[in-house]
């Protein structure tokens, strides 16, 4: 018979009260993002007949770089409508393989920022001020990154995407230093469950010297903190 490896300072019992309180929390959190699923298909479906209708993705551009400046990438985790659909359905059928180096390298942020603000700005231009065009360009836009989004969150993890995502880039960098979450050097044992829960493959355990997780592609999404079995981490 196989023996499951015994993490290095944790008991089995303090696993199963990390996994029951994950399971409890992400329980609170399901009916708001199937709401939120709702929402963004609304906007993508409807787009296609009211293209004015893509100008709610505004809101969610200008919401998450207002929230950063208070909460950091807050707003990508709890209230984007994208990332809602990549939990609650992309997930499911992810093979949730380890992102893939290059595309979490700042090269690979660059260019997806530099490309968003060309095809929005070309956008604007062939628009010629006219919002009916203007949002029909958006749609299009919105679907083609969804369709983007959806392949590399089933060939890697889930929220592959959002390691790219051009908004989620700028309010990392704006929100680097606030609401991060911080990791007591003391507690921490070093099982690196932390590393392996996370969505976005943060290094959790690379910040503990520092104290605070510092990281452009924290989502404080918590999960780190769900899975500690020591209580090491917690949201300042």
């Amino acid at each position: 018979m196989i023996q499951k490896k015994k993490v290095k300072g944790v008991s089995d019992m303090e696993v199963l009260e990390r996994k029951n309180e994950k399971r409890l929390k992400m329980d609170k959190s399901h009916i708001a993002k199937i709401f939120l699923t709702f929402v963004f298909f609304g906007v993508l479906i409807g787009g296609l007949f009211y293209p004015k209708v893509g100008l709610f993705a505004f809101v969610c551009m200008i919401g998450s770089v207002l929230l950063s400046l208070y909460k950091g990438r807050y707003w990508c985790y709890r209230f984007c409508p994208r990332g809602a659909f990549l939990d609650e359905f992309v997930a499911k059928a992810s093979f949730n393989k380890n992102i893939p180096s290059v595309l979490k390298s700042k090269v690979a942020k660059a260019f997806m920022l530099t490309f968003f603000i060309v095809m929005m700005s070309a956008n604007a231009i062939l628009s010629g001020g006219d919002l009916e065009r203007f949002g029909k360009g958006v749609v299009m836009l919105l679907w083609v990154t969804t369709l983007v989004s959806a392949i590399l969150g089933i060939l890697f993890r889930a929220r592959t995407w959002c390691v790219l995502c051009p908004m989620g880039t700028v309010s990392g960098v704006v929100g680097k230093k606030r609401g991060t979450l911080k990791i007591d050097a003391q507690k921490c044992v070093s099982c690196k469950l932390c590393n392996k829960n996370c969505p976005m493959e943060v290094e959790v355990c690379n910040f503990k010297e520092n104290g605070n997780i510092e990281s452009v592609n924290c989502i404080k999404c918590e999960s780190c903190k769900v899975a500690c079995p020591k209580n090491a981490i917690e949201m300042a």
